[in-house]
């Protein structure tokens, strides 16, 4: 399930939104496992938006973030520090 692209305008107006969350997930220095995945895709699922602090180096985060929207096909709409927000669309209730 590939999303449309976000626009810049639609990013912003997510951002500010997510200035009021709290991380949903903290990544440790152990990275992505296939646990952590599953709750990742939980809290997408669930929330459609949400923040994950991670507790690595710069380049593991990246790294992390790449495979994240890879895997899970959501979209990293912003990044401060060590803290990264991620979107995808919400399914449609039956």
């Amino acid at each position: 399930m590939k999303n449309r692209p976000l626009t810049s305008a639609e990013k912003k107006e997510l951002r500010g939104l997510a200035q009021l969350l709290k991380p949903h997930l903290h990544i440790g220095k152990q990275g992505l496992s296939e646990t952590v995945l599953t709750e990742v895709e939980t809290a997408l699922t669930k929330n459609g938006l949400i923040k994950i602090r991670f507790e690595s180096e710069r380049s593991v985060i990246k790294k992390c973030s790449t495979k994240i929207q890879e895997k899970l096909g959501c979209e990293c709409i912003g990044k401060v520090g060590k803290v990264s927000v991620f979107f995808r669309d919400m399914p449609e209730s039956a």
